[in-house]
């Protein structure tokens, strides 16, 4: 046990000193020179679109949790945060998160009658001149670190005193001690209740900042808070990011089992592939089973599983790993290219116009035409554009209902929303509604399954129903050893993001895109060169109107291309759907475009979607 154990590793210049020693020789064999290190080689296909470009130079908040406490009366009341002034515009901008946020954690607490006493409040540290000195520089390259590299240095800072300890079989180490306190007494396992044996320190991580309802109103931007979610990744392991938030809890020796139960598991079974890191079963739910009104399955649901997929390193995050380190994200690119029959393509999403912070990879259309390993025939494919998309969750199948509200979740994505499906299908039978059907489960979960009654650990309070096989993190941010499985599933949001209406079915029958509205600047007739002196400059209106030119008033920039050209601008990276869902945060010079984000297609502005985007950004395929 230690306060901190930091794996220094020194370079010693050896001087080789070549006396006579029995020769007359003066001739003294000089060295070569050390050949240059090999750059890693990062396999990026042209299916995955984008890249990091972020420094660790933003915030991170971290609290240290000391216990929570009854409280007595009234402990629902809302909390500081929550009694904000009324929203103000409804503008999409980006947030400067550069003080506290709020933690929905203290509303959680109140909510089950306790009250929440820290041995560090929720701080904000700004990473800007900070070095972290990892400890594990076997996964992370120099200035770059994990969640119990941020403890320590907050140890240091702050005079908190943190003992760790290494466990070399489970590649991890455990927080064993803060301020003294070595975790918290069992509660929930009956057969030993008070026991101390086996306590120590969990971790939870708002992966990015959420977007607050104001009163009666829309999501806001100007009212953030972070939703701190159970981690079950090695707390070593788990990558810093800009704007994220940080909890440790003292932990009941059962929780410490859950968590060292399952990383045993994981490298039983990379031993057990001879270092190789596979994994056992990949899936992908397309859609949910087919019940008519009558209550009868019509078609069970589209779901395809791979099994026993060796994963090998593609290297397309060196900005925050070592080269060779494997995460979830290489386990699908290592799939596709052993599966022609399956496509899918990935986009690198940055802050998106409803402010979280991705940084990450996130897919963006999945498509199979085979047979899967299980003999299963399936052609289907599934889009992301906003109001539909793909979620995940990864680990050991028995870890999936431990929080307890993932059925509820995964009913609600794969069903409520959905458009895409006949239509006499019985919506209700998939949400559990209709007596004596189970509404949809993933693999191991529906009826006679393995799992099918398998229900929450009760060591969970915080952050549901996401966490423990269910963050909010991209593939590329998980570090794997070759979990159980890997789940991806097509799921319908409806009209939670947006409130245009379009149909949040996404599979090839769901309406394209009215190619009509795009203007073909193939044969423009003017088109304008780098002499133009509003040469990549989005907005014609900036400097040309009716009165100085033959534009009219109604005319919109990307109607001048028709005739114009592009005005130099990018070509386009395969999409067809949302283009302000990530580019919104970062466009300038595009007027007002997604000034307003309940105008979620912009079409109250001059810069329409998709039209004037695939107008101007052409697709450089063609």
């Amino acid at each position: 046990m230690m306060k901190k154990q930091i794996l220094m590793m020194s370079a010693i210049a050896l001087s080789l000193v070549l006396a006579g020693c029995g020769s007359d020789s003066d001739d003294v064999t000089q060295p070569e020179p050390p050949t240059p290190p090999t750059a890693p080689e990062v396999i990026k296909p042209d299916y995955v679109f984008g890249g990091p470009t972020e420094q660790l130079d933003g915030t991170i908040q971290i609290a240290i949790v000391k216990s929570l406490v009854p409280v007595e009366g009234d402990a629902k009341g809302e909390t500081a945060h929550a009694k904000a002034a009324d929203s103000g515009p409804q503008a999409t901008k980006v947030i400067p998160v550069d003080g506290l946020v709020e933690t929905k954690m203290a509303q959680q607490a109140a909510d089950m009658g306790m009250k929440i006493e820290y041995l560090l409040p929720p701080t904000a540290i700004n990473m800007s001149g900070i070095k972290i000195d990892t400890l594990r520089p076997d996964l992370f390259p120099e200035g770059r670190g994990s969640v119990l590299d941020l403890l320590m240095w907050v140890s240091d800072k702050y005079g908190i005193d943190v003992q760790i300890e290494k466990d070399e079989a489970l590649k991890t180490y455990f927080v064993t001690s803060i301020g003294g306190i070595e975790g918290a007494p069992e509660r929930v396992d009956q057969s030993r209740l008070g026991a101390t044996e086996g306590q120590g320190w969990k971790y939870l991580v708002g992966p990015s900042t959420w977007e607050a309802k104001v009163g009666d109103g829309d999501f806001n931007g100007d009212h953030l808070y972070y939703k701190e979610e159970e981690m079950y990744f090695r707390i070593d392991h788990m990558a810093l990011k800009n704007q994220m938030s940080i909890v440790l809890m003292p932990a009941q020796p059962g929780e410490m089992e859950v968590r060292k139960r399952k990383y045993q598991k994981e490298l039983d079974r990379l031993a057990a592939n001879g270092g190789k890191v596979i994994v056992p079963e990949i899936v992908i739910d397309f859609k949910p089973p087919y019940y008519d009104m009558n209550g009868e399955l019509v078609q069970p649901g589209q779901r395809a599983v791979f099994k026993d997929i060796e994963v090998k390193p593609h290297n397309l995050r060196l900005d925050l790993y070592q080269p060779g380190t494997i995460t979830e994200l290489d386990a699908w690119l290592s799939l596709v290219e052993q599966r022609p029959d399956l496509k899918i393509n990935w986009s690198y999403w940055p802050r998106l116009s409803t402010n979280a912070n991705v940084q990450g990879y996130v897919a963006t259309s999945i498509s199979f035409n085979g047979k899967d390993d299980l003999g299963n025939i399936i052609n289907q494919t599934y889009k992301n554009n906003g109001e539909c998309g793909f979620v995940h969750h990864t680990g050991e199948w028995e870890n999936y209902a431990d929080g307890g509200r993932q059925h509820g979740l995964y009913e609600f994505v794969m069903c409520k929303g959905r458009m895409d499906m006949p239509s006499d299908w019985n919506r209700d039978a998939c949400v559990s509604s209709v007596p004596g059907i189970k509404g949809f489960r993933p693999r191991n979960y529906g009826a006679g399954e393995l799992y099918e009654n398998d229900g929450p650990t009760g060591y969970m309070s915080f952050g549901l129903p996401f966490g423990a096989n269910d963050p909010h993190l991209t593939g590329d941010n998980m570090i794997i050893y070759g979990p159980e499985y890997i789940n991806y599933l097509g799921v319908a949001f409806g009209a939670l993001n947006t409130n245009n209406g379009v149909p949040s079915g996404c599979d090839v029958d769901s309406p394209e895109i009215d190619i009509a509205n795009l203007k073909d600047i193939a044969q423009a007739r003017a088109p304008l060169d780098e002499s133009h002196f509003g040469w990549k400059l989005p907005d014609c209106t900036t400097c040309h109107n009716p009165s100085n030119s033959h534009v009219v008033e109604a005319m919109a920039p990307y109607e001048c291309a028709e005739c114009h050209g592009n005005n130099g601008a990018p070509n386009n990276h395969g999409e067809r759907y949302t283009c302000g869902f990530c580019h919104s945060q970062t466009l300038a010079k595009h007027g007002n475009v997604y000034a307003n984000k309940t105008d979620y297609y912009s079409k109250d502005s001059k810069f329409k979607e998709p039209e004037s985007c695939l107008t101007c950004h052409v697709d450089a395929q063609k």
